[in-house]
């Protein structure tokens, strides 16, 4: 289902905005630690995670969507996701390689890991693309907007 690429650019990028159903409808929640497993699941290490988890025990159908802002490219993902609790064959199969990624202090606060059984993948790319815009073009002009907003918005002092 996902190439080599694909699954590099997962475990690369690692940002992606998961969508759940609610009881009041859809919720996205940003997740800052997704992984490609095979070419058939990812996952993220869930940290601070409860309504996503409570949306999914009700209803496990997910949604990923995972943007390279710069190259305004990326990937939508559907499939239906499981929690994995601290103990269970699943997390402890995980947590080493996680721990590896991101680090003792990060996984010493996970509190399970979500594994998505994916469906359905899908490119996504915007509408520049079509009109002939190229991804160093889009990536030179988003890293300048991106470099002027940390300059205007995001400095230390």
């Amino acid at each position: 289902m996902m190439s080599d690429a694909l699954m590099r650019f997962v475990d690369e990028w690692r940002l992606g905005h998961i969508a759940s159903l609610g009881p009041e409808g859809p919720n996205v929640s940003p997740k800052g630690t997704f992984q490609a497993l095979d070419p058939e699941r990812i996952a993220f290490a869930e940290i601070r995670s409860p309504q996503t988890l409570a949306n999914i025990e009700r209803d496990p159908r997910v949604e990923i969507n995972m943007v390279d802002v710069f190259a305004r490219k990326g990937a939508r993902f559907r499939g239906e996701a499981r929690a994995h609790a601290p103990g269970s064959e699943t997390f402890e199969a995980l947590a080493p390689r996680w721990a590896e990624i991101f680090g003792a202090a990060l996984a010493a606060r996970f509190r399970g890991f979500v594994v998505i059984a994916l469906s359905e993948v899908k490119p996504l790319t915007t509408p520049a693309y079509d009109i002939g815009a190229t991804e160093r073009a889009l990536r030179a002009d988003y890293l300048a907007r991106f470099t002027a907003m940390q300059e205007a918005f995001f400095t230390d002092g």
